[in-house]
């Protein structure tokens, strides 16, 4: 299968109409504008810097409404986008960009000083810089973004149809059980997203997205702004999360038009959070649905008392990511259900020795279809470890009811045994966000002389609100069975999460497991 230059489509069909909104800017660009601003960067790639095709073009910046001309940019020249993960100190990028080997590094504000440490130590054919700012210190011998789109001709650049196995882009993943890995995504993955989600979520080109979550991850590129620019619609692109700005721009009363957003559940617990969020009118935005990690209970209770019903959904960046999406009647129905998969996507759930089980047994999620990476970068062993017999191994327990619906247990990894039963840490800190009180939680399984294992909670209370180990624990005692309540409760001042919003619990682990 081949796959079109969609941006250049939407160019010709709707060259008027917005496409891009930057927020912090307040720039907007059209179609037009926006096909013509990749095409000059392709130029400048492919013409004036003289690269092959296949070259790696690294990006350390905020997002921005320039990230998504670079991609697309990318494409029509059929360069490798590597889209960095800016929290990331420069002695941990340096070894991600050894790995990739670009030819180019874009640097973003704020990310200069870090691009020139990576740069001294890298053989790049060159460096730009997105610095708005005109006193920054930028280095002699970069390039400004903008002055290179004006050295380029204009001339609109068509991507030639790609293959759908071709790279397109390389996203690193956290790391968070050792090193990073360049998950690979084709142009075929991007395609089958889109149009699994345009199904799932009845996306059209009418549909405004608002998108708060980082670039360097597929839940930003991915849900759904890629998906509702191949539609022709509009996407509004925040730099970074800002709770009071984001309840602004959804608001209703504010005018944006804003009709579909996605989010981790922690984003959506520090908007329940914000003191704006009680008056915030959300009647305009058709869609709201979340990923990343379980959705507690009483926080998608929380939305449904406003009316608002988040559709909790499931994928990963070696998906695309796009493989559960539930639709809203069943999220009402049946809450904490991905649902059913959807499009091309197929699914099943094992035991350890690789065969299917019973609905309702808890086993392995396991990932086939067009949507799949077909690998890690650099990394063989670790894609055969990962892709056996065509199914992606997830490393996620769930398990599929009567109804076909499927649901998500936990991470394998975070998993314990106790005493010889399976505990699932996220059953747990359902439980614990049932206490007003509690503002985040997180479990983790530590070393116990009599049973193994047992659990830990770890436990942010909200300001100015008390909480206790002892009443978190009788809490637990009336509403789990008892090898499931934690044996110890930390009372902690925040809990470490990755940039896309999930808690790192190796981190806990590591700070709390011996004590």
């Amino acid at each position: 299968m081949y796959v079109v230059d969609w941006l250049h489509k939407n160019a010709l069909h709707t060259p008027d109409k917005v496409a891009l909104v930057d927020v912090e800017s307040g720039r907007t660009v059209t179609y037009r504008q926006f096909d013509e601003r990749a095409s000059r960067f392709a130029e400048y790639l492919g013409e004036r810097l003289g690269l092959a095709p296949g070259a790696r073009v690294a990006v350390l910046a905020h997002n921005s409404s320039d990230y998504f001309e670079m991609l697309y940019g990318c494409a029509k020249a059929g360069m490798v986008m590597v889209c960095l993960n800016w929290r990331l100190a420069a002695a941990e990028l340096l070894p991600i960009l050894r790995d990739c080997s670009p030819d180019v590094l874009v640097a973003g504000d704020g990310f200069l000083a870090t691009a020139a440490a990576l740069a001294d130590t890298l053989p790049l054919r060159a460096v730009l810089h997105l610095a708005d700012d005109e006193s920054a210190d930028v280095p002699g011998g970069w390039t400004e973004y903008e002055a290179m789109l004006a050295g380029s001709s204009g001339r609109v650049v068509e991507m030639p149809c790609r293959d759908e196995h071709e790279v397109w882009h390389l996203l690193y993943t956290s790391g968070t059980t050792g090193r990073p890995k360049g998950v690979i995504q084709t142009y075929g993955m991007v395609f089958f997203n889109a149009v699994n989600a345009m199904l799932a979520n009845k996306i059209t080109r009418d549909d405004v997205f608002l998108n708060v979550l980082p670039f360097f991850h597929t839940g930003g590129l991915n849900l759904y702004a890629n998906p509702v620019l191949h539609a022709g619609g509009t996407v509004h692109i925040m730099r970074q999360f800002d709770a009071e700005v984001t309840l602004r721009k959804l608001d209703a009363s504010a005018g944006e038009g804003i009709t579909m957003f996605f989010a981790v559940p922690a984003v959506y617990l520090f908007l329940s959070q914000h003191a704006g969020f009680a008056a915030a009118d959300f009647s305009r935005v058709r869609n709201m649905s979340a990923g990343g990690s379980a959705v507690p209970r009483p926080l998608l209770e929380a939305y449904l008392a406003k009316g608002v019903t988040i559709c909790f959904g499931f994928g990963m960046t070696e998906t695309g990511p796009t493989v559960f999406v539930c639709d809203e009647a069943t999220a009402r129905r049946k809450i904490g259900t991905i649902g059913k998969p959807v499009g091309s996507m197929l699914t099943r759930v094992v035991d350890p020795q690789g065969r299917d089980v019973a609905p309702g047994e808890r086993g392995e999620l396991l990932i086939k279809g067009p949507g799949v990476t077909p690998g890690y970068w650099n990394l063989p062993q670790a894609t055969d470890a990962a892709i056996r017999g065509g199914w992606l191994y997830s490393g996620d327990i769930a398990y599929m009811d009567e109804e076909g619906d499927y649901y998500i247990v936990d991470r394998a990894k975070d998993m314990f045994i106790s005493g010889g039963e399976n505990v699932y840490p996220a059953e747990v800190e359902n439980v614990l966000f049932q206490l007003a009180a509690v503002s985040e939680a997180a479990v983790i399984g530590v070393p116990d002389a009599r049973w193994g294992e047992v659990g830990m909670a770890l436990v942010v209370a909200k300001p100015g609100m008390a909480l206790d180990a002892e009443g978190v624990l009788a809490h637990c005692r009336a509403a789990l069975a008892s090898y499931k309540v934690p044996r110890h409760v930390r009372m902690i001042e925040a809990l470490p999460r990755t940039p896309s919003g999930k808690v790192e619990k190796h981190k806990l682990r590591a700070r709390f497991q011996s004590q």
